[in-house]
């Protein structure tokens, strides 16, 4: 994505902000309030920080977005297909049960278990900070710090990376489990 958007068309360049909206950010007039070029600029009135900031988080953005959506979209895909080869499916189509009733309520339901399992562990992947996507983008992150600790052989930088990447990964699956019972009325204690 970078030889394209950037190196061959020069529309969204890597890093965080032009050298233009860098020196506005490093002016004695901006105002830093959470350290986001982006919300930072709408507080500050400034739109051409905001457009900027906005044009240097598309690729990284968008590389997330085709990263993991590719990954959802065929386990839903194979879980809906899976589900409407079962008899209870041809139990509702024998009844006449309309096929938008039997896909929405029944079908869609009971293929989401997978997919709810496996956007768990990518949300958890996500909040770990995702170590390529911020090192090849410049962009200096929770995953970008990890690299560079790793480089250096910060063992407690990494030991603390690792900690918390269990923990979060942890908290998922929690939360994954929590809503399998949602989902699924068969999986509720009694």
């Amino acid at each position: 994505m970078l030889a394209i958007f950037y190196g061959w068309l020069g529309w969204f360049p890597p890093g965080r902000l032009s050298p233009e909206a860098q020196a506005i950010v490093r002016s004695e007039s901006w105002v830093t309030y959470t350290g986001l070029y982006t919300i930072d600029a709408l507080l500050n009135g400034n739109l051409f920080v905001f457009v900027d900031a906005l044009r240097h988080l598309f690729l990284p953005v968008l590389n997330l977005v085709i990263v993991g959506n590719t990954g959802i979209m065929r386990v839903m895909r194979s879980s809906m297909l899976e589900e409407l080869n079962k008899e209870y499916v041809l139990a509702a189509r024998s009844k006449g049960v309309e096929e938008k009733v039997i896909i929405n309520k029944h079908v869609t339901r009971n293929a989401l278990i997978p997919v709810v399992t496996m956007a768990g562990v990518l949300v958890a992947g996500l909040m770990t900070g995702l170590v390529i996507t911020e090192t090849v983008f410049e962009l200096k992150g929770l995953g970008y710090w990890a690299a560079h600790a790793a480089e250096q052989l910060d063992i407690p930088a990494v030991l603390a990376f690792a900690l918390f990447t269990g923990t979060v990964f942890v908290i998922a699956n929690l939360i994954v489990d929590v809503l399998y019972a949602y989902i699924d009325p068969r999986v509720r204690l009694q």
